[in-house]
């Protein structure tokens, strides 16, 4: 904290030259700017040079269509300054296409370089000519918006983050897309119309880093050649995925949507070598189960995989068919540097079935392997049924430093209402605790940490919350 004398030698705003806290002012959001506009008649019209148009869920949630697209187009045609940093935009397209236009035209002309335009439907496109003369777009988001592109664009070689959410994507669309911005990080594709094979080439491409793909109910081949990926999220439905060259990967989000048809389990064990290497894994208990224990080229045994520098795994039960303490365990077993563990039980039963019963839980009772760094667990909707304790205790007789154990019962659902006797439980488990006498166990979901990665990733990256769930 910086002392009397120091704060003292600070150059109060008023008096700063007119022109460099002029330019501070450009740089704050319309509203901000608009705000900081009162604060001497010197700055009245600074506004008029500012480079943020955020015109968020904030103001469209606020104001109508109509008196929003009045108020955005005021901006534009008061506005005198040379750049236009950022536009963002939530509105309803229909009905202000040509003043769509005409805004996007200014930006081209004042240099852009984040444009956000989250549209409530379908209805807009932006034509080539606009695309093709943005020559320092950095950021481009784009929800329900269609767009035009040249077979050789001129514009967007500067491309960093390119989020598309419920758009047609043709696949000459996205072979120019990926073969033309060479300069792109990170690509989001959500919920979109798009075509059945995606490949992904980035031997042109050494900023590659982050690959996010949900809800995309047409593809099934994925195939991705890229030595720079780090991060890769997937939700939906399982498709082929093939890693064309060992990767990176430091991170991984693997959600399959549950499906009648029969997942080969063969295809989840290459993924599973394909993640070996990452820090951070969330994944749903369809993947526990490909790589259990069964009859492999006629003999019974666990699948080949281990994951040696997983430090946090997150765990949604959801749709497992079969998954028990047992093959929980096989699996954290083949993790042994993990440290963070979430588990989200939902309202998974754990119909163990006989087989458990006759060997697995015997097999569980009597296997001494230690996990030597877990500190740090989390069971998410955990309803104190008989296999989920057994869960609780395979943890405690082998989390040799756990340092927390949470227990978080369900806010909704049949189970919600139950009120176990915490004080007999807590007892009962400390029974089969290993870990020092500073390991406790906690009931109260408002002191856990959350896990590096979000059910609602995809929601999240845009800022939408749930708002277009």
């Amino acid at each position: 904290m910086s002392n009397p004398n120091q704060r003292n030698h600070l150059l109060p705003i008023h008096n700063l030259p007119s022109d460099i806290v002029e330019n501070i002012l450009t740089f704050l959001p319309i509203k901000g700017a608009i705000v900081a506009s009162t604060i001497a008649q010197r700055f009245k019209t600074s506004w008029h040079r500012n480079r943020r148009f955020l015109f968020g869920r904030e103001f469209s949630t606020r104001y109508g269509q109509l008196e929003l697209a009045t108020m955005v187009d005021h901006m534009f045609n008061s506005h005198h300054g040379e750049e236009i940093k950022t536009l963002r935009l939530h509105i309803d397209p229909i009905g202000i296409e040509a003043l769509l236009k005409k805004w996007l035209n200014i930006c081209v002309k004042k240099d852009i370089e984040e444009l956000e335009l989250y549209f409530f439907r379908l209805g807009f496109t932006i034509e080539f000519s606009v695309l093709d003369g943005l020559h320092k777009l950095k950021t481009l988001k784009l929800i329900n918006c269609e767009i035009q592109l040249l077979k050789d664009p001129v514009g967007l070689r500067f491309l960093h983050t390119l989020n598309l959410w419920k758009l047609n994507l043709t696949q000459e669309m996205f072979d120019i897309l990926i073969s033309h911005c060479k300069m792109l990080e990170t690509l989001d594709l959500y919920f979109c119309l798009i075509f059945k094979k995606m490949k992904i080439v980035g031997s042109n491409n050494k900023q590659f880093k982050k690959l996010r793909i949900a809800g995309c109910r047409d593809l099934v081949d994925i195939k991705i050649d890229s030595s720079t990926l780090s991060s890769f999220f997937y939700h939906g439905k399982l498709p082929r995925i093939q890693f064309v060259q060992a990767m990176r990967l430091y991170e991984a989000y693997f959600y399959i949507i549950p499906s009648r048809n029969y997942i080969q389990p063969a295809q989840l064990e290459a993924l599973a070598n394909d993640f070996s290497k990452v820090a951070v894994l969330t994944t749903s208990s369809i993947l526990i189960e490909a790589l259990s224990a069964r009859f492999r080229d006629g003999i019974f045994r666990e699948a080949e995989y281990n994951f040696f520098y997983l430090r946090e795994l997150q765990l949604f039960m959801e749709g497992g068919m079969f998954c028990n303490p047992y093959d929980i365990y096989l699996f954290l077993k083949r993790c042994p540097s993990l440290q963070k563990l979430f588990i989200d039980l939902d309202d998974y039963q754990f119909e163990c079935g006989v087989y458990w019963e006759l060997h697995q839980k015997h097999q569980l009772n009597t296997i001494d392997h230690l996990f030597t760094r877990l500190q740090f667990v989390v069971l998410k909707n955990f309803k104190f049924m008989d296999h989920e304790i057994e869960l609780v205790k395979m943890i405690l007789e082998r989390a040799s430093i756990l340092d927390k154990l949470y227990l978080i019962p369900p806010k909704s659902g049949r189970y919600s209402k139950l009120e176990p006797d915490l004080a007999k439980y807590d007892k009962y488990f400390q029974t089969f605790k290993i870990a020092s006498k500073n390991f406790g166990i906690d009931y109260k979901e408002h002191c856990v940490k959350f896990p590096t990665h979000s059910k609602c990733w995809f929601h999240q990256s845009l800022g939408l919350g749930g708002i277009y769930n």
